[in-house]
């Protein structure tokens, strides 16, 4: 009798047995289903966008970053496609010229054409070439600081107008800005890059100065910055890493202008960084140079279609 329960419960556990063993590879054999490599729904799903209006940075010593208006936030659909990049943009202008040495007539028509030219260590203006406008900043600037610019600097006079507005804002910020330089004349940029050459060397020169011609100061659209009462910017490590520095890096494009040279991109602006050398292309172009990531010389050399070698 209990030999016949020692088989009983012998064939019992064997079949407890058995049954355990092909749940296990029932379960087993549905995880092997799954594509170990393939991330499941709740990492390929993205991730959920920010809530509309979220503050997402903000530079030192500049004020919360205002939505862009209707114009700008639609800024990558009207950016030339040859900026944008992608297989729909080839062949839409010859690429990017290389920072060659050179001296080939750029376009600068009148009244609105000195937006759009592109000046480099190849492309110049003739050495005849003064903007017709031109009005005296130490005047323009008066009301923000009579040390807000010197006497003799000179700017177009949209160009002057918009300064205004961001030495205004800016003050408004507690940010200090001064006017270091702005309109030079060919022979005034031929006297400056000669004294550069002389202090540092031709090869330095030619990629912190421009020679005579190729300088965008010449085109009456361009200051150089610096903190008020302050070194010359370009005697500082990074002037960019100051209040006044950063808070332009954040909004003088709110204004219409924009830094020519930005750090990293000597090889398509063809000048070292330069923090302080600000261009004026006004407020909807300004916005939209931005929206595209690009150097202000990409962007421009895409506007005009490479119209330059025609």
């Amino acid at each position: 009798m209990r030999r016949g329960r020692r088989v009983l419960g012998a064939a019992l556990l064997a079949a407890l047995a058995l049954w355990a063993a092909v749940a296990a590879g029932a379960g087993r054999q549905g995880r092997a289903d799954a594509d170990p490599e393939r991330p499941s729904a709740a990492h390929s799903a993205p991730p959920p966008a920010p809530a509309a209006g979220a503050e997402t940075s903000q530079s030192v010593g500049a004020p919360a970053t205002a939505p862009l208006p209707a114009a700008d936030a639609a800024a990558e659909s009207a950016t030339p496609a040859a900026a944008r990049g992608g297989d729909d943009a080839r062949g839409d202008a010859p690429s990017l010229p290389t920072c060659e040495i050179a001296d080939l007539p750029t376009r600068a028509t009148e009244p609105d054409g000195f937006a759009h030219a592109v000046l480099d260590t190849a492309y110049a203006l003739p050495a005849d070439y003064v903007p017709a406008d031109l009005v005296e900043l130490h005047a323009a600037l008066g009301d923000v600081s009579r040390y807000a610019a010197a006497e003799g600097q000179r700017l177009r006079r949209a160009a002057a107008a918009d300064l205004h507005a961001l030495f205004v804002a800016a003050e408004a910020a507690g940010v200090r800005l001064e006017v270091a330089s702005a309109y030079r004349s060919y022979e005034y940029q031929r006297r400056t890059f000669d004294r550069w050459v002389e202090e540092d060397g031709y090869e330095h020169a030619v990629r912190t100065s421009a020679r005579a011609g190729h300088s965008e100061h010449q085109l009456g659209t361009v200051v150089d910055l610096k903190s008020r009462g302050g070194p010359a910017a370009w005697d500082l490590d990074d002037w960019a890493a100051t209040p006044e520095g950063a808070w332009l890096a954040e909004n003088a494009w709110r204004f219409g202008f924009v830094m020519s040279y930005p750090r990293g991109k000597e090889a398509v602006t063809c000048y070292l960084y330069e923090p302080w050398h600000y261009r004026y292309l006004g407020r909807e172009l300004a916005a939209r140079v931005r929206a595209s990531g690009l150097a202000p010389r990409e962007y421009l050399w895409a506007l005009a279609g490479g119209a330059h070698d025609e």
